[in-house]
């Protein structure tokens, strides 16, 4: 080959690559360069801007619509849907990436697409949103676990591993919410629990849980707490029925033998009607989802709880800053503290003199930690027996107000009055205000309670 014929070969090969390098990509379709940009995946949408989706199989169809911040099933099983089950979906369908790739260009008609049952595919997921795109599913691909799949109408087949089709493709039921209810326990503001034998009601407002029925105590934060938590976590078992027609096959009957949870600002109350119940579930109603489950054997213990596993044990949880004036009474003698200046003052006869701020310190404290062991209920003819009245020691704290207002009197005014009466086995009998309730405290809260003024008094 002679030199020159050499050249003129090099210089064709350089044009060549000149012409792939840079005329090539230029000349791509539009098709071609959005495949490349989704660097390997097939479906390109944003999992947070869908709106709804629907998936489509031989035997059913299932629509999802976004509801604020969850999931809704649409048709004639409306329910709320299964949140993490969705997210799941979703993150799969927008993250799957093809194994291989078949160019829609090669084939001929689309009676070539039903070699891969991508003609007319019976299963399809339908995303509608910020972008609206279809994944239609085909048969089975060579090779374990794969499928062929095309995206709406475009033409070009892809083989990916077949994850999305277990998971999207599932029995209807188990997109419903496994949870009974998607409340937490912060947004609930009240509860009645009716049973045949009376009911207990529990309010919350800005100072706390509170019981209004069957008495009118302080409620213990951290007990209610639980019970909500556990209430509103229990999951369902099993759905027995969406029609909340004859619900006495299931042994449920309204208006006993239920509890009712109202969402914070809402006068809707959702009501959990508790029917037949065995050591491994319970059946029960639920109206804010008018269905009925098979529910875990714990609901039935929610239903049972006692008022005093919810109600607070301490004997009073006192604010010494609210307290101008401490009152105690014993049967020969009284002791009156009194705020003064930057300290306490104790009145010993006609004297005033500097209080001992350790000796209010220890009462403030035995009065706020004292745990009440038992509460008994007694009548106003046997407070006598019980040394309560009167009292062995009648301990008042009082605010004092020094002049009238529009809204409150002069004087003195009541925060809490403690009788203290019998004692036995190392507990001692204890009335709050007026209550015919009886509560047993350990009698060590006397030692708080000395009857010298002298141990009142600040050390000189």
């Amino acid at each position: 080959m002679s030199r020159g014929w050499t050249i003129f070969l090099c210089i064709v090969a350089v044009g060549a690559i000149a012409f792939l390098a840079i005329y090539e990509p230029l000349t791509r379709s539009t098709r071609e360069k959005a495949q490349l940009a989704l660097g390997g995946r097939v479906l390109d949408f944003d999992p947070a801007g869908v709106r709804e989706f629907r998936i489509t199989s031989p035997s059913a169809e299932l629509l999802i619509k976004r509801r604020g911040n969850g999931w809704r099933i649409e048709g004639d099983d409306k329910d709320r849907a299964n949140p993490a089950l969705i997210r799941d979906v979703l993150k799969l369908a927008a993250s799957l990436r093809y194994t291989d790739r078949i160019d829609g260009r090669e084939f001929r008609s689309d009676d070539d697409l039903g070699d891969y049952g991508l003609k007319k595919p019976k299963r399809k997921i339908q995303i509608s949103g910020d972008q609206d795109v279809t994944l239609l599913i085909g048969k089975d691909a060579a090779g374990d676990g794969k499928i062929y799949v095309r995206h709406g109408s475009d033409r070009d087949v892809y083989v990916i591993d077949d994850d999305i089709l277990k998971l999207a493709f599932q029995d209807a039921q188990n997109f419903r919410d496994p949870r009974l209810t998607d409340l937490e326990a912060d947004q609930v503001d009240r509860v009645i629990i009716r049973r045949s034998d009376g009911q207990i009601e529990l309010t919350q407002d800005a100072r706390g849980w509170r019981m209004v029925k069957p008495l009118n105590a302080p409620a213990d934060q951290a007990s209610v707490n639980a019970y909500l938590n556990t209430l509103l976590g229990l999951s369902i078992r099993e759905v027995l029925t969406d029609d909340s027609g004859d619900l006495s096959r299931f042994g449920i009957v309204e208006g006993t033998n239920e509890i009712s949870f109202y969402a914070e600002g809402k006068e809707r109350h959702q009501t959990l009607r508790i029917g037949q119940a065995t050591q491994d579930s319970v059946i029960a109603e639920f109206t804010a989802r008018d269905s009925v489950f098979r529910l875990p054997p714990e609901t039935i213990k929610l239903l049972n709880v006692t008022t005093d596993a919810l109600r607070d044990h301490r004997l009073f949880p006192l604010n010494i800053d609210l307290v101008d004036m401490i009152r105690i009474t014993f049967p020969d003698r009284k002791i009156e503290l009194r705020r003064g200046g930057d300290g306490w003052q104790v009145k010993a006869g006609a004297e005033m003199r500097p209080a001992s701020e350790q000796a209010i310190r220890a009462l403030v404290d035995a009065v706020s930690s004292a745990k009440v062991s038992e509460y008994v209920l007694t009548s106003a003819d046997k407070l006598g027996a019980n040394q309560l009245a009167p009292p062995r020691v009648l301990v008042e704290f009082l605010s004092v107000l020094s002049e009238n207002t529009p809204e409150t009197t002069a004087g003195e005014r009541n925060i809490a009055t403690l009788a203290f009466g019998a004692e036995q086995n190392g507990q001692i009998l204890t009335r709050l205000n007026d209550s015919l309730e009886m509560m047993k405290v350990p009698a060590t809260i006397l030692s708080a309670l000395p009857s010298d003024p002298r141990d009142w008094q600040a050390p000189r």
